[in-house]
């Protein structure tokens, strides 16, 4: 008898529900026929949802594991043990648990949101209003589940309904396309449905709906309706004048620059990603590893005069030398008699303002052939925010998106980006052959094993 997914099945018959949506342990259970009867319930199962992205941003989550992957991050001096050391010279299989952690969260959440929308849609609830952002809030979250699982695995399972029991479990992978344009019905519905304004801090709104839209079409090469996307965006935020804003735990769930945070608190809701960027050169914090540095490449794009430097990176703290350049950029909660599991309280960015910014410069320069007034513009004001001089004009098409995405590099070390920047530019092979990537294989992780036995009807990637 094949094997089941358990993971998948308990959160077919449970949902994760709680008081509070940024501090409390949401893991109370009830049976979803009794649930999802008014607005206050559909919220609370909202929040349960929310609540399975933590595990996908963590520590050993998509942004760290694929900076590793990409000319980010390299091997720490604590990281012996770590399976991330597999992402950074592309010797991952289809059994690592890293893999089959990132395949199974992302569907736990897309099923916890299928249950969601099932008990709502067609159902009123008592407030049309609220019932919308709460249904447009459930989409933003599977669109951007989906777009992770595209971009990382292929064409995947395309499930929009709620597994409700083991049958039907055999589904067989769906095109790439045809996961994309449910991302991209998913999102435009939630941007019809959402708020401009969030109904609370860290949760989805129009905003971030339009930015994660522009972003998957820009993924797509459909540069005029990324340009559009991000022309709903523009002026909706600002940058922060001090890049080292964007880190601090008091500015969390701002509406300043921030466009979509993953919400972590104190332990359990920890995201340990602290932990694993923080050199174990450091005493008298415990609990931290060093798993992740920086990659002397990356080191030497920042010039003396880039204010950036010294926020993302540091290599000694009160005299104790790290013995490399490590990520200080998450850092804030680190001060002295709290571990560094609790100093992990940080939210993690997923989107911020500079990112929309930067992604209109490469997708005017995409529909155009070339950098526009607009889109040297709309870089310069990253680039001013940390210190350095304007662009000088008269750059061709490749020559503007090489400086775009070297902008994207520095500005957003440790969050996740560079990997898929590479990727939707056919850039990964020329950038991190080096490194051992594998042309025709590497641009893709397998699919796991697990997935494979509990799914006789799945295909693995080409060349695991």
């Amino acid at each position: 008898m094949k094997t089941i997914n358990y993971i998948l099945l308990i959160a077919v018959i449970s949902i994760s529900a709680c008081e509070d949506f940024l501090e409390e342990d949401p893991r109370s259970l009830v049976t979803v026929n009794n649930f999802y009867n008014n607005i206050g319930e559909a919220t609370k199962g909202l929040y349960g949802s929310y609540h399975h992205l933590e595990p996908i941003y963590e520590s050993l989550g998509v942004g760290l594991v694929t900076d590793m992957s990409a000319d980010v991050l390299e091997v720490g001096g604590g990281a012996g043990g770590s399976q991330s050391t597999f992402f950074e010279d592309f010797t991952y299989d289809a059994a690592s648990d890293i893999v089959n952690s990132a395949y199974d969260n992302h569907y736990v959440l897309i099923n916890s949101v299928n249950t969601l929308l099932a008990q709502t849609q067609g159902n009123d609830l008592g407030d049309d209003a609220t019932q919308a952002a709460i249904e447009g809030e459930a989409k933003f979250l599977r669109g951007l589940a989906y777009f992770n699982l595209v971009r990382l695995f292929g064409g995947v399972p395309l499930r929009t309904e709620p597994t409700t029991s083991t049958e039907g479990l055999d589904l067989p992978r769906a095109s790439e396309e045809e996961v994309y344009q449910q991302v991209i019905i998913d999102l435009s519905e939630a941007v019809a449905q959402l708020p401009e304004v969030s109904l609370e801090p860290g949760r989805a709104n129009q905003i971030a709906a339009n930015t994660l839209l522009a972003k998957v079409q820009l993924t797509r090469q459909n540069y005029a309706e990324a340009v559009s996307a991000l022309e709903a965006v523009r002026g909706k935020r600002m940058l922060y004048e001090d890049f080292a804003d964007n880190f601090k735990i008091e500015n969390e769930n701002n509406t300043v620059e921030s466009i979509f945070e993953v919400q972590y608190g104190l332990r359990p809701e920890n995201s340990n990603i602290l932990e694993f960027l923080t050199p174990d050169a450091v005493t008298g914090f415990g609990f931290v590893f060093g798993v992740y540095k920086a990659e002397d490449e990356l080191v030497g794009l920042f010039t003396d005069d880039d204010t950036r430097r010294a926020v993302t990176l540091w290599n000694e703290r009160e005299g104790v030398e790290f013995g490399g350049e490590f990520i200080r950029k998450f850092s804030d909660g680190l001060v002295p008699g709290i571990q560094a599991a609790d100093a992990g309280q940080i939210n993690y960015p997923v989107l911020r303002y500079a990112d929309a910014l930067l992604m209109y410069a490469e997708a005017l320069n995409g529909q155009n052939n070339g950098p526009t007034a607009l889109a040297y513009e709309a870089i310069d004001e990253v680039r001013t925010r940390a210190g350095l001089s304007p662009l000088a004009t008269g750059l061709d098409q490749t020559d503007f998106l090489e400086t775009v995405l070297e902008e994207r590099q520095r500005e957003f070390v440790a969050e996740g980006q560079r990997w898929f920047d590479l990727k939707r530019n056919n850039l990964l092979n020329a950038e991190l052959a080096d490194k051992g990537f594998i042309s025709g294989k590497n641009e893709l992780w397998p699919i796991p094993l697990a997935a494979l036995d509990a799914n006789e009807s799945l295909e693995q990637n080409n060349g695991y």
